[in-house]
């Protein structure tokens, strides 16, 4: 649930570093509060939906609605 007057666009899904599980993943979206216009990410572990989210931090200026993102992991090399 967000706040009263807040929005988010679609979330992205953001793999765990060694999950095993399906679930073992962080959900990340970008919520409006149209209020007090403040932009802020969410990043919401997927096995915990109904807790709080792990982390909301403030954006600068305000996301688009529909404004779309992609994770892709990064190799590591020796």
């Amino acid at each position: 649930m967000f706040a009263e007057n807040s929005f988010c666009s679609g979330t992205v899904i953001a793999g765990k570093p060694g999950g095993s599980e399906e679930d073992d993943v962080w959900l990340v979206s970008f919520v409006r509060n149209e209020e007090t216009n403040v932009s802020q990410v969410h990043i919401i572990d997927a096995k915990k939906m109904e807790s709080e989210p792990v982390a909301k931090f403030a954006l600068p200026q305000r996301v688009p609605y529909g404004f779309h993102g992609i994770f892709v992991p990064i190799p590591t090399y020796p």
